[in-house]
């Protein structure tokens, strides 16, 4: 399955955890294959007008984004993209969710 663009006008996000580098099963930061940019996570609170949850966002950025805890932000485009994974005869799914940045909601218009 592909990517899906994800519609963020009805939702609003608050940075729940600092970016961190996003690292790979030795430890060692990952990169975008494409851009050859770093990969950064983030924690992002979502509210809607009926729910809200953590989501945890991959930001591909030359520099860590810079936002910190309690930040209103708007991710740009918001992408997600559905995972399968079948190990030892264990099959684990969900959603990944990727963003090209993040902007402060003061700085977003």
């Amino acid at each position: 399955m592909g990517r899906l663009l994800l519609d963020t006008s009805r939702v609003s996000y608050e940075v729940s955890v600092n970016p961190v580098p996003k690292l790979d099963q030795n430890g060692q930061q990952k990169f975008d294959r494409e851009t050859k940019n770093p990969m950064w996570t983030v924690h992002l609170y979502a509210l809607s007008e009926n729910a809200g949850e953590v989501i945890n966002v991959t930001v591909v950025s030359a520099t860590m984004p810079p936002v910190t805890v309690r930040q209103p932000v708007v991710p740009v485009n918001l992408e997600a993209l559905p995972w399968v994974n079948d190990r030892d005869g264990k099959v684990r799914s969900g959603v990944a969710f990727r963003a090209t940045d993040l902007r402060s909601v003061d700085s977003a218009a």
